[in-house]
């Protein structure tokens, strides 16, 4: 079993969108943590030729050592 999980988000870049992907990551992070999960590491990215930003949260899940 996977001690550590990566969850990633994407998001057409156009106004509000980092706003909206915050938003996004909040609200995973929020439900995973009531399922038990412990959180690692949030990353925001930008891919600039593609038109994206991305959102990469590193989780523990629940009763992994």
């Amino acid at each position: 079993m996977k001690a550590v999980e990566i969850f990633m988000i994407r998001k057409s870049f156009r106004p509000n969108s980092s706003e909206a992907i915050r938003k996004e990551a909040e609200d995973l992070i929020n439900e995973k943590h009531y399922q038990g999960y412990r959180l690692i590491n949030v990353d925001f990215d930008v891919a600039d030729n593609a038109g994206y930003i991305y959102a990469f949260i590193t989780m523990k899940r629940p009763n992994t050592y």
